[in-house]
């Protein structure tokens, strides 16, 4: 993993990189220069949050069978899903592994129960 160092160089450089393609800040709606700034800024700062967390949600690995967290019988993988949850910023579209149980008869994630490692 990146140091804090590198991943603030990093951060940097693609600022720049975004600054020259976004162009001039229109400030014409805002309450001035700097609130169309940070405006944008947060506009960046929120989509890349999202697709942060997407993506690392869809990198987790999955197992054939995870334990129900009703019952304790063994749930059968179903496939990757897409879920909306509420994250600290907003709405956010994870993918995740789903299983079934069988004695339960209902779909479950491990991750709401925090079984991933």
């Amino acid at each position: 993993m990146a140091t804090t160092q590198e991943i603030k160089e990093r951060i940097a450089a693609f600022a720049r990189e975004l600054a020259v393609d976004l162009g001039d800040v229109d400030d014409s709606d805002a309450l001035s220069w700097l609130d169309a700034i940070e405006t944008r800024a947060v506009e960046i700062g929120d989509a890349m949050y999202a697709e942060l967390v997407k993506q690392t949600s869809a990198d987790r690995s999955t197992d054939d069978e995870s334990t129900c967290p009703t019952c304790g019988e063994p749930g059968r993988y179903q496939g990757q899903r897409e879920r909306v949850l509420i994250g600290r910023r907003g709405p956010v579209t994870i993918t995740e592994p789903e299983y079934f149980c069988p004695a339960c008869r209902r779909a479950f994630f491990p991750a709401d129960q925090g079984d991933w490692s």
